[in-house]
């Protein structure tokens, strides 16, 4: 935070100003009411919707793959703690690893759901494709890549908007 942040969230708490401080008041922040000047049209945006909803049952299906194999850890740890010999501790390690790593593709599963349902609420509201940023339209291919982007293949390579207002992805030779 800046000093003159500081010292407003200073008065706030106070709730009343210093001997040497002038009343100030803070301009609100700006929401974008205005509609994007540019949009995929509806047929676009039903396509991307199918795209988006089809990842979204994968990634979901893969979540549940998952909860199975470590369900599968769980019971098979269960199952021979009856033994009257345990288990080599190289072998508990190696469960106990599996689990970990199951866990952490759960939790980046859940992720990437939470970003797909994202844009399929920006799917519905039309501002699907449209760059943050930039405002204009991201490229199809990009879209169809990543679903889930929020910025150009322009402004993520090179951090500027495109001069023209128009989002290339270009080959590499």
């Amino acid at each position: 935070m800046k000093k003159t942040e500081n010292k407003q969230v200073e008065k706030k708490k106070r709730g009343r100003p210093r001997k040497n401080e002038k009343e100030t008041e803070v301009a609100p922040v700006k929401e974008k009411a205005n509609p994007p000047k540019v949009r995929y049209s509806d047929e676009d945006l039903e396509m991307f919707y199918g795209l988006i909803l089809k990842a979204k049952n994968e990634a979901t299906e893969e979540v549940k793959m998952l909860r199975e194999r470590i369900d599968d850890l769980q019971n098979a740890v269960n199952s021979d703690e009856t033994m009257v010999y345990s288990m080599h501790m190289a072998e508990q390690g190696s469960e106990a690893q599996e689990k970990e790593k199951a866990y952490a593709q759960i939790q980046r599963l859940n992720d990437f759901v939470k970003k797909l349902d994202d844009a399929l609420k920006r799917v519905k509201d039309k501002t699907y494709g449209i760059c943050r940023i930039c405002e204009c339209l991201i490229a199809k291919e990009r879209l169809i890549a990543v679903p889930v982007t929020t910025l150009s293949a322009s402004y993520k390579i090179r951090n500027k908007c495109p001069e023209d207002g128009i989002d290339r992805i270009e080959k590499r030779n």
